[in-house]
């Protein structure tokens, strides 16, 4: 038998000539010689060899007609604050029309950005693009006391780059709210779909029917709700940053609340009456000149009435002078010719490609891509840095762009721990660094597997997890960030094998042998064999079945022994259904029966739990009211300390595949520097 640490498969090396083919959008040796962490990284870059010294901040003033408009003024003020330099001399930023260096495309949010010795100049055609130019000028000085001279030329592929926060099903104040906000215009994201009523409550104030707001109608939060004036602030903060905000009412369907307040469906007669009521109200306190689209669900239901109750709506909001948005999926009511529709959904069918540009007929988002509350932080970050949105490598009429959706679905205590629970961050950095440098080429089946580090493809992540990692520790450093670079990490997988076939198998690789099993390299700390079917049965052996299972191994060297950090986890809990293998007993590693060897020696768990053993979900449990607690969310929790010797350490780790209620894989994240 071969020995395991020398193996490489053939179809190893097949798999990495064709990820070879992937090619990133922009030049990845301009990205590695960025000065600073920006994301998204600019379309055009040109670095020179002159270094600029920076002025104190009190040095620095701004000229030009646009520098009077709110959203310049805002990001002005940001941007002085990040000043450290101490260079003598004054900084002039010059805001200048761009004319025709901007092409047609590119005037809406475009901009130029030059860099030199005694000025900067920021030339655009619009707000948006000075409001851009001063964010990337914002992100370049940040702790930086020189700056190389250098010209960016910069502007969106997709006209929209959206997140969605649902606070129907568990509500948020509005300076939270707002804190996410100034966070996300860093990122030149500029949508906000506000997902505001649910099965749980309408969270809106209403004037016709105050029955409505009544806590006795509730299910959670029961004396939240957002007035009118709120949600005006709201919309108003938000323009200021350059980012438009679309409304969710969702209806008819997740509207519990609405049964036990009136006592008859919302598609009833009675309650399409009552429905008409609540959509002129909400149009006449937010006007459509802050509020041009309004989205109304039609998602997860079904009636007898479909085409009346859309076309109802439909025509009350336009009669309001708004665009209707709806979700769209084999799911939902159907989509009216004139609305604007949100592709979604998960399964086998988008599990390794992109949503098909020839579905798109109609004006249209993307949130194909994964739903924050499914996926875990690594493949959440994999599907949007490498796929397409709307199937495309830039927008048009009708691929507007995308919207990253994070719902917390179950009841969530604290709600200070939902950015972390959903990989909110990473996730919108992904998402912002695709939707706006474009897609590139096809990178379909690059989140299954990571690809090899001497790719294009592998360098490109490797790049990108070095920025989030820097903004980790800077611009989001009091946000939850559940986030480790993992690129630098390879393995030899081991299987998958049969369970007749398990006892033999694991004693060959315990000998550093496979025993006859098929064998791969893998390169990451994320391992995905299989995902649940509600994510697409994800990973790198997504035709495998319960009942297999998988061994890897890899080393890592330390320079002395001692206690080291791990981030460690084997299953992804959907935070919505609440499937998963649940909490592990103490003393092991999952209820699945994972097993680790280091150098030989089989280790045990040291966590203990609070719920040890418990919350194993083989089925759905939709809308669980028991709060979600941080055990069942294996990165949220501290590290786990491991101990290693010095040298060479030899880290073997056995995963069976108990049912398909498990998201199986290995997360294993070195927190520190290794060989």
């Amino acid at each position: 038998m071969k020995r395991l640490i020398r193996i490489l498969a053939t179809g190893i090396l097949c798999a990495s000539a064709a990820l070879a083919e992937w090619s990133s959008p922009h030049d990845l040796k301009l990205e590695a010689e960025a000065p600073n962490a920006l994301i998204p990284f600019p379309r055009e870059v040109e670095w020179k060899e002159d270094a600029v010294k920076l002025p104190k901040a009190d040095k620095w003033t701004i000229k030009g007609k646009a520098a009077a408009t709110e959203p310049v003024k805002l990001a002005w003020k940001a941007l002085l604050g990040e000043v450290v330099g101490k260079g003598k001399g004054k900084m002039t930023v010059h805001l200048k029309p761009a004319g025709d260096e901007l092409e047609a495309d590119a005037k809406a949010e475009g901009y130029i950005l030059t860099v030199k010795k005694k000025n900067i100049t920021i030339q655009a055609a619009e707000t948006a693009g000075f409001f851009y130019g001063l964010q990337t000028l914002r992100q370049l000085v940040k702790g930086k006391k020189t700056l190389p001279e250098c010209r960016i030329k910069d502007w969106p592929a997709f006209k929209y780059r959206g997140y969605m926060q649902d606070c129907g099903r568990n509500f948020r104040k509005i300076d939270r709210l707002k804190k996410e906000l100034d966070l996300a215009a860093q990122l030149k994201v500029n949508l906000f779909h506000w997902h505001m009523t649910d099965y749980p409550a309408w969270h809106i104030q209403c004037k016709a029917y105050p029955e409505l707001n009544a806590a006795k109608h509730r299910t959670r939060d029961l004396n939240d709700t957002y007035s009118y004036a709120d949600i005006r602030e709201v919309f108003e903060y938000a323009r200021q940053r350059c980012i438009t905000i679309i409304p969710e009412l969702d209806m008819p369907g997740h509207s519990a609340y609405f049964d036990r307040a009136f006592g008859f469906k919302m598609h009833s007669p009675e309650g399409m009456k009552i429905i008409a009521k609540l959509l002129d109200e909400f149009c006449k306190e937010i006007p459509a000149d802050i509020c041009p689209i309004i989205h109304f669900g039609a998602d997860e239901v079904r009636i007898p009435n479909a085409a009346e109750f859309v076309g109802m709506v439909t025509q009350k909001l336009q009669e309001h002078n708004r665009i209707p948005m709806q979700w769209a999926s084999n799911r939902d009511l159907p989509v009216a010719d004139t609305s604007i529709e949100q592709r979604w959904g998960e399964g086998p069918n988008t599990a390794d490609k992109s949503i098909d540009p020839a579905r798109i007929t109609r004006r249209a988002f993307d949130s194909t891509m994964g739903y924050a509350n499914l996926l875990d932080p690594a493949m959440l970050v994999r599907r949007y840095f490498f796929m397409r949105p709307c199937g495309s490598a830039k927008g048009d009429d009708k691929k507007l762009g995308t919207i990253i959706c994070y719902w917390p679905d179950g009841k969530v205590d604290n709600k200070e721990w939902i950015p972390g629970f959903c990989t909110m961050w990473p996730g919108m950095m992904a998402m912002a660094e695709r939707s706006w440098i474009g897609g590139g080429s096809n990178g379909d089946s690059l989140p299954l597997e990571m690809p090899a580090p001497d790719t294009e493809a592998g360098k490109a992540y490797s790049l990108f997890e070095a920025r989030m990692a820097r903004l980790r520790k800077t611009t989001f450093k009091d946000e939850d960030f559940p986030m480790w670079p993992e690129s630098r990490m390879s393995w030899q997988v081991v299987g998958p094998v049969a369970k007749d076939q398990a006892d033999s198998t694991r004693k060959a690789v315990l000998q550093g042998e496979t025993g006859g099993a098929d064998t791969r390299t893998a390169y990451c700390a994320n391992l995905y064999f299989r995902t649940r079917p509600d994510t697409g049965y994800l990973g790198m052996f997504m035709h495998s079945r319960p009942g297999n299972t998988v061994w890897a191994t890899t080393t890592i060297e330390v320079a002395k022994a001692g206690s080291y950090p791990f981030m460690i986890g084997f299953d992804a809990p959907a935070r919505s259904n609440r499937r998963w293998t649940g909490v592990p007993k103490n003393g092991e590693w999952s209820q699945a029966g994972t097993r680790i060897w280091i150098n030989g020696e089989e280790v045990r768990n040291p966590r203990v739990y609070k719920n040890a053993g418990q919350f194993n979900h083989p089925g759905n449990a939709w809308n669980f009211e028991n709060p979600l607690r941080q055990e069942e969310v294996w990165w949220v929790l501290p590290p786990t300390e491991l101990k290693l010797k010095k040298g060479r350490n030899t880290i073997i780790i056995e995963q069976p595949y108990i049912g398909e209620h498990q998201s199986w894989g290995i997360s294993f994240i070195p927190l520190f520097k290794h060989h």
